[in-house]
């Protein structure tokens, strides 16, 4: 005879670190077919958006990125931030137990509000962190795309 055995929804929140390490791992799988090492790298840099001085701004942490490997730009409303970490030197004398440094590309993206002047955007990096300001200024007409040089644009 069978019983009857209470749900507890609890019991699969609790599983959730669980799975979620399953599939983080799944790229590892054997089953898989095999990756170059840099296909199987993944950088994605946190990135904070927030007010200041009726200003929106973009904080991104891009440490052991060098300025000349970051691209900012601005096309169709959004603002696009990529770059590339690239690994620096190789030991191969070395047996790597765990290697938690990562390399590779990188892109982010953010909706900006309607009528920025590209022109206007500010941005500046120091010891590895991006700060992208972005007035509020008049309205344009038609969005435009636009590169933004580090160091360049109007500053407030």
């Amino acid at each position: 005879m069978a019983s009857l055995v209470r749900w507890d929804p609890f019991v699969d929140l609790l599983a959730l670190p669980r799975e979620m390490d399953r599939l983080i791992d799944w790229p590892r799988s054997p089953l898989r077919p095999a990756m170059r090492e840099s296909e199987n790298q993944l950088l994605v840099p946190t990135m904070d958006v927030m007010h200041r001085n009726g200003d929106m701004v973009v904080r991104v942490e891009l440490p052991g990125i060098k300025q000349d490997d970051i691209d900012i730009s601005v096309s169709d409303n959004m603002l696009i931030i990529s770059g590339e970490r690239t690994e620096e030197h190789e030991t191969r004398d070395e047996d790597y137990v765990v290697k938690e440094s990562s390399w590779g590309s990188f892109e982010r993206r953010i909706a900006l509000p309607k009528g920025i002047d590209p022109a206007t955007i500010h941005a500046e990096f120091t010891n590895g962190v991006l700060e992208v300001t972005i007035p509020k200024t008049g309205v344009l007409e038609e969005p435009m795309a636009h590169h933004i040089a580090i160091g360049a644009g109007t500053r407030h």
